[in-house]
C-alpha cells in the first residue's frame, strides 16, 4: 500500500505541474513534461505436457492486466523518467500445477501460470511497483556522450536501433535480448538498477552497463532488486554505415555473477546417495545441493545482419555467435552457441511474403561427474523471443526452423513457424526459463533427457495488428508434439499454449 500511495502521489504531482507551469511566461514546466499510460490485457490458455498422477493440473487458463503510467521531464542536458506499474492476475492455477513431492516425478511447474503461482503461492495476485526511475545526462563537452543512472530498461542487441524497417525487425526479433532483456513477454517484466555510459554518434554506438536486475518476470513482487546478481555489459555497434547499405554489426562482452548461494540448475544429481553426506569423500562438487559457491560467467560474442537487393526482393543474412568461460560454483565453465539465418522477402508483391530459415545450436554438458560444466548459459534474457512457446530455451538446445511471414495490410502481420528441437547433449538436461526472478528462485528449470536427443516438433502462429499508436492486438497459438525426451518424462507428450491480448496506449 505504501508503494501504491507513493506512485499515485508522484503521478498526481507531475500532472499538476504540467497543468500549472511556472510563473514565468518564458518557462512552463508543461512544455518539458510528457505523460504516458498503457494497459495490456491478456488471456492465456495452457495445456501442458501431462505428467499424470497427483499434482498434475496441466490444463488451465488465466487473465492478466498490466498497467503502466508515468512521466518524462526533458531539458537540453537532462532527462528524468518515472514509470509505475500495476500488474493484476486472476484465476491462476493452484498448488496442483506444480509437479513435486511424494508420488510425483518432480517435474516442477507445469507451464507459465504455474510459474506465477510458484513465486507467490496465490491464485489471484497483484502489486504496484516502480518500473522505471532514472536520469539521463548529456553534454559533457563531448558530442554523443551521455550517462544514465537509476532503474532503467536494457535489451542487449538494441543499443543502436536501425532506421531500415526490415533491419530493425531483425534486430528486435532475432538479435536482441538473447542474454539480457526486459522480459516484457511476462505480465511483470524486469528492470535494471545501475548505471550506463553511452557514446552514440553517426553509425557507431558504444555502451557500457553495470547493474543488478530487479525481481520480476514470473514474480509479481517486483519492486526490489536482486542485489546478489551482478551484471556488466560492454558493446560496440555499427549500424547502417555509409557505403555498406542496410547493415548492423556488434561486438559484445557480458558478465554474469551470482552470489545468491542457491541450488543451481545443472545435470549433476541434486543430493548425495543415501547414507552419504556432502562431506563424504570430499566430493561436494558432484551434488548440486552441496555446492553453494558463486557463479561468475563471461560471454564474448559477435552478431551481424546484412540486407541485399536480389532480383525482385530482399535477401537477409544473419549471424550470431558467443563463447563463454568462468566458474559455475565449484565447476570450471565453458560454453558456446551460434545462430545462422537467411531470409528472402518480396515487399512489392501482394501480402509482402517473407520466408526465413534458421539453425541455432547451444552447447550442453557430456559428463555430470567431472569438474567441468559445458552448457551454454543464457544469463537473464527475454527467452520467449527465441521460444515463442516457452517450454525450452537456448541452453543445451538445437533449433532448426522455417518461418513464413505475410503482411497483407499496413500494421497487420501473420507469422507461421515450424521447429525441430533437439537436446545437444543427451547426458544434460532439457532446460527452460528466463533467468533470476527473485533472491530465492534460481530462474531456470531442468528435466533429465533420459539419454535421448529428440525433444519436440513445434508449429505456431502469431498474428499482430497495430491499428494506430494507441491500439494494438495480438494473438498466438503453439502446438508442441513431444518426442523422445518429452515422452520419457510425461505420459501425455503433446502441449498447447496460446493467448489473446489487447494493448491501449496514451
Amino acid at each position: 500500500m505504501k508503494a501504491r500511495r507513493t506512485l499515485m502521489t508522484a503521478t498526481l504531482a507531475l500532472t499538476v505541474w504540467a497543468r500549472s507551469g511556472a510563473a514565468d511566461d518564458e518557462f512552463a514546466l508543461r512544455d518539458h513534461l510528457s505523460l504516458s499510460a498503457s494497459t495490456r490485457m491478456r488471456g492465456e490458455f495452457v495445456s501442458w505436457f501431462d505428467p499424470a498422477g497427483p499434482n498434475s493440473n496441466n490444463d488451465y487458463n488465466f487473465f492478466a492486466n498490466r498497467l503502466r503510467f508515468g512521466g518524462t521531464l526533458r531539458f537540453p542536458t537532462i532527462e528524468l523518467v518515472v514509470e509505475g506499474q500495476d500488474t493484476e492476475m486472476v484465476n491462476l492455477p493452484g498448488a496442483d500445477s506444480i509437479n513435486s513431492g511424494a508420488g510425483t516425478k518432480g517435474l516442477g511447474p507445469l507451464g507459465p501460470g504455474a510459474l506465477y503461482y510458484a513465486n507467490t503461492m496465490t491464485r489471484d495476485q497483484g502489486e504496484l511497483f516502480l518500473h522505471l526511475g532514472y536520469a539521463t545526462v548529456r553534454d559533457f563537452g563531448l558530442p554523443g556522450v551521455s550517462a544514465r543512472v537509476g532503474r532503467f530498461g536494457y535489451n542487449n542487441g538494441l543499443e543502436k536501433a536501425a532506421k531500415d524497417p526490415t533491419l530493425l525487425w531483425l534486430q528486435r526479433s532475432r538479435i536482441s535480448q538473447r542474454l539480457i532483456g526486459n522480459f516484457d513477454y511476462t505480465n511483470v517484466g524486469r528492470s535494471f538498477d545501475g548505471v550506463q555510459a553511452i557514446y552514440d554518434r553517426g553509425p557507431m554506438n558504444v555502451t557500457l552497463m553495470g547493474s543488478h536486475p530487479t525481481a520480476g518476470g514470473f514474480n509479481v513482487n517486483a519492486n526490489h532488486e536482486i542485489g546478489k546478481v551482478d551484471l556488466a555489459a560492454g558493446t560496440v555497434s555499427l549500424v547502417e554505415p555509409e557505403g555498406l547499405g542496410p547493415t548492423s554489426a556488434q561486438f559484445f562482452y557480458m558478465y554474469y555473477g551470482d552470489r545468491r548461494g542457491l541450488v543451481a540448475t545443472d545435470n549433476r544429481p541434486r543430493n548425495p546417495p543415501a547414507g552419504q553426506s556432502c562431506s563424504t569423500g570430499n566430493n561436494s562438487y558432484l551434488y548440486r545441493s552441496c555446492d553453494h559457491d558463486n557463479i561468475a560467467i563471461s560471454t564474448l560474442g559477435f552478431n551481424a545482419v546484412h540486407l541485399i537487393e536480389v532480383g525482385p526482393g530482399t535477401l537477409d543474412l544473419l549471424g550470431w555467435v558467443a563463447g563463454q568461460w568462468g566458474k559455475w560454483q565449484s565447476l570450471n565453465d565453458t560454453g558456446w552457441a551460434y545462430d545462422m539465418e537467411i531470409g528472402y522477402q518480396l515487399p512489392d508483391v501482394v501480402l509482402k511474403p517473407w520466408l526465413r530459415y534458421g539453425f541455432y545450436r547451444g552447447s550442453g554438458d557430456k559428463n555430470a561427474a567431472d569438474h567441468d560444466r559445458n552448457t551454454f548459459f543464457q544469463m537473464i534474457p527475454t527467452a520467449r523471443f527465441y521460444a515463442l512457446f516457452p517450454f525450452f530455451n537456448m541452453m543445451n538446445n538445437q533449433d532448426m526452423f522455417l518461418q513464413g511471414i505475410v503482411r497483407p495490410l499496413p500494421g497487420l502481420s501473420a507469422a507461421v513457424s515450424g521447429h525441430w528441437l533437439r537436446a545437444t547433449e543427451s547426458a544434460d538436461l532439457w532446460y527452460a526459463g528466463g533467468g533470476a526472478t527473485s533472491s530465492t528462485f534460481f530462474g531456470y528449470s531442468g528435466i533429465a533427457t533420459q539419454g535421448r536427443h529428440e525433444l519436440s516438433y513445434l508449429t505456431d502462429l502469431e498474428i499482430t495488428y497495430t491499428f494506430d499508436k494507441h491500439l494494438s492486438f495480438s494473438t498466438y497459438y503453439g502446438r508442441a508434439i513431444g518426442q523422445g525426451v518429452v515422452s520419457a518424462n510425461f505420459v501425455g507428450n503433446n502441449a498447447d499454449y496460446g493467448y489473446i491480448e489487447t494493448t491501449v496506449s496514451f
